[in-house]
């Protein structure tokens, strides 16, 4: 028993198990919507998500990946509470620049805006992206200081009580998509409200924002913003521009492969979560040898755990589908296939880009989402363009990976002496290092 409680206790252990319990969540969610919502509405609410997630990972990239990259290494008290001051300065920044122009937006081309169904976006988001900000900031200072148990209980909170309200609503309220989107947003007021009531999200220190912390975060974030939200619309410009070119409908058909493909980025977020801060800390120690050490690790055992994972969901892939969406979106597994193939180059291209942030080279990481971004949006407008298919756009995700993985290990072959053969045999090595506790000894994190 004592072996056990180490073990769910381990950083690896807690990320990995709050993204299988949140991703079961967003699949539930999604099979509860694609019942309860016509085609059209469901397309409509896949916008706003879509939107959300753009503009999330905009104010990200400001705020989170500096916090997260400097405060990880930080040991000073001091220095730490005016990190965590510039960060919430900066939210708020952020946050009320993006409800000007949003609302802005939506009086100048409200006719455009309601055409192409982004109504939902325009209009709730704003409201939504000041409820998120305790949030948001509260979960970079916990993933920076590693308490991933924490990070568990709110979003856990956050995604429970959503899908709570989803299902009541399916069996008994059958109410429309305005209410579903009133939950949605209390289901983050009721996270952000009990973060601050913990007193996890530091909104006090507020008051030690000082202006070389804003600089300081300001020169990393320029970089990471850019690489946010080329990151996004890697994910989200397939959605928008489906959206444009084609119709409501489409979104919500090529949504459902989309969805699905998340269950294979559950250990790479999770991976993710605990390798970033420890390489951030690593680099800020000098200790370059660490930083390379742990990015063979966990990007060999990640890509070696795919190729078994993407094998198995390639055998299931009909009934994935057919079980998330249902018989109107059936079809759709052809899409999910192709996104397999994307899946096996995953771990190569993202733990390049982190390991790129946490070495304090955030422009040759936005300079490899750029590249990839380019690939994917010019890719989706010509397929779509001349042959209007989704498998077509999907096999444009494959190309843009394959972009990331070719450039950004030419960036850290140049900036840490990687070996891309290296990455194999560390990952096997650490594999059996996490595996050898079950068998023979204690564990030692």
């Amino acid at each position: 028993m004592d072996k056990v409680t180490r073990i769910l206790k381990t950083d690896n252990f807690l990320s990995f198990t709050g993204n299988m319990v949140f991703a079961f969540l967003g699949f539930a969610s999604i099979f509860l919507l694609a019942r309860t919502l016509n085609k059209t509405d469901f397309g409509e609410y896949i916008l706003y998500l879509s939107g959300m997630s753009l503009m999330e990972m905009i104010r990200s990239g400001i705020t989170s990946t500096p916090l997260v990259r400097h405060l990880a290494g930080a040991t000073d008290p001091n220095e730490q509470k005016r990190l965590i001051g510039a960060a919430w300065f900066l939210s708020i920044m952020v946050t009320m620049t993006g409800v000007i122009i949003l609302y802005t937006s939506l009086i100048i081309f409200s006719e455009p805006i309601h055409h192409k169904g982004f109504d939902l976006f325009f209009t709730w988001y704003p409201i939504l992206s000041i409820i998120i900000l305790p949030l948001n900031t509260t979960l970079s200072i916990l993933q920076a200081n590693k308490k991933f148990g924490n990070i568990l209980i709110l979003r856990g909170m956050n995604m429970g009580v959503f899908f709570l309200f989803l299902t009541l609503n399916y069996f008994w309220f059958h109410v429309d998509l305005f209410w579903i989107v009133v939950a949605h947003q209390s289901s983050f007021l009721l996270a952000g409200s009990f973060s601050l009531f913990k007193g996890w999200a530091s909104i006090s220190y507020l008051r030690f924002t000082t202006r070389q912390q804003v600089k300081s975060q300001l020169k990393f974030g320029r970089f990471s913003l850019v690489t946010q939200i080329g990151s996004n619309l890697l994910k989200s410009s397939d959605t928008f521009i489906i959206g444009i070119m084609m119709a409501a409908a489409d979104v919500a058909y090529y949504s459902i492969p989309i969805k699905l493909i998340e269950i294979v980025e559950i250990p790479i977020r999770s991976m993710v979560s605990v390798a970033f801060p420890s390489m951030s800390k690593a680099s800020r120690l000098n200790d370059l040898v660490e930083v390379r050490k742990i990015f063979y690790s966990y990007t060999g055992l990640v890509t070696i755990l795919f190729f078994p994972l993407t094998l198995f969901l390639f055998v299931l892939a009909k009934p994935l589908v057919l079980l998330l969406g249902g018989p109107e979106y059936a079809s759709s597994y052809v899409i999910f296939w192709i996104f397999l193939i994307y899946a096996i180059l995953l771990p190569m291209d993202r733990f390049s880009g982190i390991t790129l942030d946490a070495i304090n080279r955030p422009q040759y990481n936005m300079f490899k989402v750029l590249i990839m971004a380019a690939c994917n949006i010019i890719g989706d407008i010509l397929v779509i363009y001349f042959w209007s298919s989704l498998p077509g756009v999907a096999i444009c995700t494959i190309l843009n990976a394959t972009a990331g993985v070719i450039v950004g290990n030419l960036l850290l072959r140049k900036e840490l002496g990687t070996n891309v053969f290296q990455i194999f045999p560390h990952g096997w090595n650490y594999l059996k290092y996490l595996v050898k506790p079950f068998l023979k000894r204690g564990l030692h994190e």
